[in-house]
């Protein structure tokens, strides 16, 4: 080669690219390599290096813009034709590998080709490292004006007196190797890193009451005394020839083996309705504060449900959802269900010879005595395992998370908002949400050493809503179209498409529960109408329950105390009146759960206590009704007590009907007319209900409330997550008081104090309402906020009845 021809290599000047977040995404190597790049003065005009497209791990769904990359040009060799390299990415992956396809220039013969071998395998194992970028972010990197002016210059066939000026580096050229974290902080993103509750910070480890020992160690208790009277009872009747003598159906004997066994069981009933509502309540919070890794968190907002629903079948979703144990638990507790109709026909007369003047004595059934005995034992084993799991230990909570108001605390900070842009309209939130490796707890920043509480997810970003809402929307848009005219206009329709269904009344008020759909409720009202006209019927033509019917089976007690016609005269009505209780309760739910949105949706809003600090489903039975009385919820108040009142319908229709033998030899089924009587009204009650359930307008909901993710779809986008007076707050009674505004750092600011209130002070405490508001991204949305600021004279909502 012509000594010549060869030039020192000429010193060049470090030029750092720009960056500037967008939708597109490159090369995370691009950046590193603009960084050590040289760049030639305005006036050269040539191509100086041309790079490999980088390589990555997988192939991607999503369609990424075209990009071209350079290499160091060898000397003595035409300059090749521009890489033009389609990329593509997904979730996860990196731009597809375009090296090897043949579009770089052979080799020159004479030319030591290692520095640009050296080179090529140091930028692919550069670009390997750097494959794992964060899921979301991306990076524009605007080159100077030197290169752009570069890479627009024609294909010469021949080196230009620049492009043999520049000679390859005499050595490889070294890349600084950066950890995901290092990468993230260098282009400016917050990311959220677990961290522990500092010393100075509230501990966590709340455990809701119904579940501590203290809730617990008596139920467990009580079940072991029924299981004790069984045992007894089954082994004193075998050595003492029965338990009493018979009097008669009108007696205190009578009803301490007719009604009260059932009453008892009903009492232990109730208690569980209690602990697993604490359960489901807490049950996705549980599992995020479990410090062992598990795909148990993946998309448990948006699956697990926060409603009871282990009533007239049992709820097998926890098998589901990786939760077996739980499951295995609500089981139990279903099985408890139906120990009443059992209680009810456990004790019945036998005629006995041997025990002096022959007589009637009550006696129990052995083999029902030692089954139910059996399920309590199931029920104990259940109660012992939530002593185990639901532990101070194991729990990430400050309080018991009651209401929507607790989802402020939870979420305020979280980095997982952006997945529910647009989230409020749709109908199916399980299918269309992302699964997040969520978890509960105490965070930090890399960028700050500030300690809060929050559910998210760890070493991902924390991108603030408002800057961050578009480009999550974007994401999910088709992955063919690859041209900025074809997004903006994909994009521009999806909003027009979400602000219609915001406004649309069909898509707000859209979704109730199957069972509380008109023909539903209609055919709910026919058949209990139509069943209690027919029972009275029955009952009451020609006396035909006071004068006593044959019971067209074998009424002989045999030895062990069973007798086919009290089993079935027993058993069948309780069973019955045990499903009209249990089929009660989802309703009861329903409305207990669905009450503050429809106050959030009156005309004028709610106060917090009336809105989102209302926690029905989390009170005591019998409890629900006086403090929705004392709120004027009137349906929540009414049908709290009729879901109580139902109880009574399967303890009297068990104990009602007994097998008398009369004078003249003859075995009749005679009633306590007492009891019957109570009978006919709670049956008639618990019928005319259903003519009244129908949920109005303003109770329907765009979609399913029964996940976290279902009531957070409306909160995500709201002010109230965003406001600092009700940030780092330590206990629930300081944060009742700032979201009513009745403390001098609160919302209003006006100085009051947590106390009793005046009918005024009632009527200046801060309102909330439900409809459309403006969130904090600048956009509208359907959901919960302030209805007004301080100082400020017009409402932020426009609710259903403000827009009608």
């Amino acid at each position: 080669m012509n000594q010549a021809a060869i030039s020192p290599i000429q010193q060049v000047k470090h030029s750092r690219p720009q960056l500037q977040h967008a939708d597109s995404i490159l090369s995370s190597s691009a950046g590193y390599l603009s960084e050590y790049a040289s760049d030639a003065s305005s006036s050269q005009s040539a191509r100086g290096y041309e790079t490999p497209p980088s390589r990555v791990s997988t192939p991607t769904h999503r369609q990424m813009q075209e990009s071209e990359m350079t290499l160091p040009q060898r000397p003595q060799a035409a300059v090749p034709a521009p890489l033009t390299v389609r990329q593509s990415a997904n979730h996860y992956g990196r731009p597809l590998d375009a090296l090897g396809n043949g579009h770089l220039s052979p080799p020159t013969p004479g030319v030591d080709d290692t520095p640009y071998i050296r080179f090529a395998l140091e930028q692919l194992t550069f670009d390997e490292e750097l494959a794992g970028r964060g899921r979301h972010s991306s990076e524009l990197i605007d080159y100077p004006q030197s290169q752009q002016t570069a890479h627009q210059q024609p294909v010469q066939s021949t080196p230009t007196q620049h492009q043999k000026q520049r000679q390859p580096p005499q050595r490889p050229i070294q890349f600084p190797r950066a950890s995901s974290e290092q990468r993230r902080a260098k282009t400016g993103e917050i990311m959220l890193l677990p961290s522990d509750p500092p010393r100075d910070r509230h501990q966590l480890g709340f455990v809701p009451t119904p579940l501590r020992l203290i809730s617990l160690g008596p139920l467990v208790l009580l079940c072991l005394l029924m299981i004790a009277a069984l045992i007894f009872s089954n082994i004193y009747a075998l050595t003492n020839h029965g338990l009493y003598d018979y009097d008669n159906n009108f007696t205190p004997r009578y009803f301490v083996f007719e009604y009260l066994p059932p009453i008892l069981g009903m009492i232990i009933v109730f208690w569980l309705f209690v602990v697993q509502a604490a359960i489901y309540r807490i049950a996705p919070y549980f599992t995020m504060s479990s410090k062992r890794p598990s795909s148990k968190r993946d998309g448990i907002l948006h699956t697990t449900p926060i409603t009871p629903a282990n009533f007239v079948l049992p709820d097998w979703r926890f098998f589901k959802l990786g939760e077996p144990m739980i499951g295995a638990v609500l089981t139990g507790f279903w099985l408890t269900n139906w120990t009443i109709p059992l209680l009810s026909c456990l004790y019945g007369t036998q005629w006995f010879t041997n025990v002096g003047t022959p007589r009637f004595r009550w006696t129990p059934v052995q083999g029902l005595g030692w089954f139910i005995a059996f399920l309590y034992l199931i029920t104990i084993a259940a109660l012992i395992y939530c002593m185990i799991r639901f532990r101070r230990r194991n729990s990430a909570l400050m309080w018991d998370p009651t209401c929507l108001a607790d989802l402020i605390i939870l979420f305020q900070r979280s980095n997982i908002l952006p997945d529910y842009v647009r989230s409020e309209t749709k109908e199916d939130l399980a299918a269309e949400m992302h699964p997040r490796y969520s978890r509960l707890g105490y965070w930090t920043t890399n960028q700050s050493p500030d300690f809060f509480y929050a559910v998210g997810e760890a070493n991902q970003p924390y991108l603030e809503l408002s800057t961050s809402s578009d480009k999550y929307a974007n994401e999910k848009m088709d992955s063919s179209r690859s041209s900025r005219e074809s997004q903006e206009g994909l994009r521009n329709s999806q909003a027009s498409s979400f602000a219609r269904m915001l406004h649309s009344p069909w898509v707000r008020h859209r979704w109730c529960p199957w069972y509380l759909k008109d023909s539903a409720i209609l055919a709910w009202a026919i058949t209990a109408v139509l069943l209690l006209v027919a029972f009275l019927a029955v009952s009451f033509v020609n006396r035909a329950v006071q004068r006593g019917f044959s019971p067209m089976l074998p009424s002989t007690t045999q030895s062990n105390g069973f007798s086919p016609a009290n089993f079935l005269y027993s058993f069948l009505p309780s069973l019955l009146g045990m499903f009209l209780f249990l089929a009660w309760q989802p309703i009861d739910v329903y409305f207990r759960a669905v009450q503050a949105y429809a106050n959030l949706s009156e005309h004028d809003g709610a106060t917090a206590r009336r809105s989102i600090l209302l926690s029905y489903n989390a009170q005591l039975p019998g409890i629900v009704s006086l403090r929705a009385v004392m709120n004027r919820d009137w349906k929540v108040a009414y049908f709290s007590l009729v879901s109580v009142m139902a109880a009574t319908i399967p303890v009297l229709a068990g104990g009602v009907f007994t097998a008398l033998l009369f004078a003249n030899g003859e075995v009749w089924m005679t009633a306590s007319f007492p009891g019957y009587i109570a009978l006919c009204v709670f049956l008639a009650i618990y019928a005319l209900s259903y003519l009244i359930i129908w949920p109005t307008r303003f109770r329907c909901l765009p979609h399913s409330i029964n996940t976290v993710a279902g009531n957070l779809s409306f909160l995500y986008a709201s002010r109230l997550l965003k406001d600092s007076s009700i940030r780092n707050i330590r206990t629930k009674a300081d944060f009742i008081a700032r979201l009513d505004g009745r403390v001098g750092t609160g919302l209003t600011g006006d100085g009051r104090r947590a106390g009793r209130r005046t009918e005024k002070q009632s009527d200046q405490e801060s309102r909330y309402g439900f409809g459309i508001y403006t969130g904090v991204d600048g956009k509208e949305h359907l959901g919960i906020d302030r209805m007004q600021r301080p100082g400020s004279g017009e409402n932020l909502v426009v609710t259903s009845r403000q827009s009608r």
